[in-house]
């Protein structure tokens, strides 16, 4: 039997082992798919504001004080503070050579360089060091609300945080101005991982090259005269998170550029929540509030983030600019008797901060736009809610990234009902892409999962097939092996992985696991000194 039927075959098993064992995840997601070289996000030349300001001046100057010309910079005097959890301690301070967050955990005392913070500080800071070409995520956020410093969203239930999250190329997508990573790695970067720090006109406008080189208005994208989907697109690329983003085919989320519908380079799939309910509100889903308020849905399509928001022009007023968005259509609305007058502050009443379900200890605003603000999530449901596409993907598309969805969603939320649906949904077009790396990545991990170790290994080995220098897959079936008893081919696939990229430090934990169990501690300890040198080396920096 082929590699392809078999692994078709086995639902009927899978669905015993996940409905009645455990539906603890065994495999972290691998990166995005792989090709043959490192690639920026954008050409260089192409998104230097400053040649904007030739001849948009006005518009630059108003960019530069909104909060997407402030998503990420390079670390500097950062406050001081502590973040204590069970058995750890994290102290943030500055000196001349910039900020350090100190990491004491049961006994052993580790310091980290502040390489680049993320977030434009009106809510949050986050921090990134950047330790031997790989970028981590530090597990403190600064939060203004409080002024004080607290565990990131993520970490707050976590036992032991520390420095070992990775930063994939999904983190920075929107953050950054241009990125250049490593292909096959997680979260392998250049020697410069920023070329260009902060969102800039690009995001929006696409592509610049051929506008600067003559200036004209077919040559440029103005969001305002898209088709809704591609003029949406324009902000749901950042503003709309769901629960997955799923890649077409041989793309990366960089493919996307402004003036396409966001579903020619991924689907972004979001909660079906349950009639009368919404889904929990998160601070990335904005989009999702918005189309649920009746402004928008009684304005045909008219209505979008640029009805009431202006890159280029972020109010010093407030209170007033808002209030004035909102007459462009109520100056003739007749109000209740006991409505506060025209001059009133339109978004303090039908627009409040409210906490977010995923945003540490931050308010946002609610773009539900209700006449009456109330909460009307679902309360005690332990069901987790069916998920589906924000706009359908082309259909050629629809079944792999929704197959796709449904398992990664299913691991998010530890529910082996939505791993087998994704499973089965994608073994039903597996045929339709026979050398879809990221295809066989899922029914592996799905399977890894379901504890059919066999069969985990025959997805794997595809995955790898396809996506040869993919160290996240070659350590995905390494441990498919030792799963399955073959610890030798397990070892070697995971030495593989190691060779791909060395501060795989998933891998690394399985293989100084594997050394340990088959009685080489030596090869363990040569490993571990390894790493540990890679991560306490001293962090690069902005040059």
């Amino acid at each position: 039997m082929s590699d392809l039927r078999l692994l078709g075959t086995v639902a009927a098993a899978l669905a015993l082992s996940l409905l009645t064992g455990s539906n603890r995840p065994l495999l972290a997601r691998s990166a995005t798919r792989s090709s043959a070289m490192p690639s920026t996000s954008v050409p260089a030349a192409s998104i230097d504001q400053n040649q904007c300001k030739k001849c948009h001046a006005e518009e630059v100057a108003g960019f530069a004080r909104s909060k997407m010309a402030h998503s990420m910079r390079v670390g500097g005097q950062e406050p001081a503070g502590v973040v204590t959890a069970p058995g750890t301690t994290i102290t943030m301070h500055s000196d001349k050579a910039g900020s350090w967050q100190t990491l004491n955990s049961h006994g052993t005392t580790t310091t980290y360089h502040v390489d680049y913070v993320i977030g434009s500080g009106t809510h949050a800071s986050g921090y990134i060091m950047d330790l031997g070409d790989h970028l981590f995520q530090s597990p403190v956020a600064y939060y203004l609300s409080r002024s004080a410093y607290g565990l990131a969203p993520g970490y707050e239930d976590k036992p032991d945080p520390d420095f070992t999250r990775p930063i994939a190329t999904g983190c920075v997508f929107c953050h950054a101005g241009s990125f250049d990573a490593v292909d096959g790695s997680q979260n392998r970067y250049a020697s410069l991982p920023f070329p260009h720090l902060a969102i800039s006109c690009n995001r929006c406008h696409g592509p610049l090259a051929a506008h600067l080189a003559k200036p004209g208005p077919g040559n440029i994208v103005n969001p305002a005269d898209l088709e809704p989907a591609a003029r949406d697109s324009v902000c749901e690329q950042c503003h709309l998170i769901g629960v997955a983003r799923i890649l077409n085919p041989g793309k990366k989320f960089t493919d996307f550029t402004a003036g396409k519908p966001l579903e020619e380079t991924f689907t972004i799939y979001h909660n079906q929540s349950p009639k009368g309910t919404e889904a929990v509100f998160k601070v990335i889903s904005h989009s999702e509030q918005l189309a649920l308020s009746k402004c928008a849905r009684s304005s045909g399509g008219r209505m979008w983030c640029g009805t009431c928001h202006n890159p280029h022009n972020e109010p010093t007023e407030p209170i007033s600019y808002y209030r004035g968005r909102c007459m462009l259509c109520h100056s003739k609305t007749t109000f209740a008797s006991g409505h506060p007058d025209r001059t009133s502050n339109c978004i303090g009443c039908h627009m409040t901060r409210r906490e977010a379900g995923d945003g540490g200890h931050s308010a946002f605003t609610d773009h539900r736009i209700q006449r009456r603000p109330q909460q009307t999530v679902a309360e005690g449901s332990e069901t987790v809610p069916a998920i589906v596409p924000w706009r359908q993907p082309p259909v050629e598309f629809a079944t792999r990234n929704l197959g796709i969805a449904l398992t990664e969603y299913g691991l998010a939320q530890r529910s082996p009902k939505q791993i087998l649906s994704g499973y089965r949904t994608l073994t039903t077009v597996q045929q339709q892409f026979p050398q879809d790396s990221e295809l066989y990545n899922m029914l592996g991990t799905a399977l890894i999962t379901g504890k059919q170790y066999g069969e985990a290994v025959q997805a794997f080995t595809l995955a790898v097939r396809f996506d040869p220098i993919s160290s996240p897959k070659e350590a995905s079936l390494g441990q498919a092996y030792m799963a399955a008893g073959q610890e030798a081919l397990g070892e070697q696939h995971l030495e593989r992985a190691m060779e791909l990229d060395p501060l795989n430090l998933s891998a690394a934990a399985l293989l100084i696991d594997a050394y340990d169990k088959n009685g080489t501690p030596s090869k363990s300890d040569q490993l571990s000194q390894k790493i540990s040198k890679l991560v306490q080396s001293k962090s690069r920096g902005q040059k």
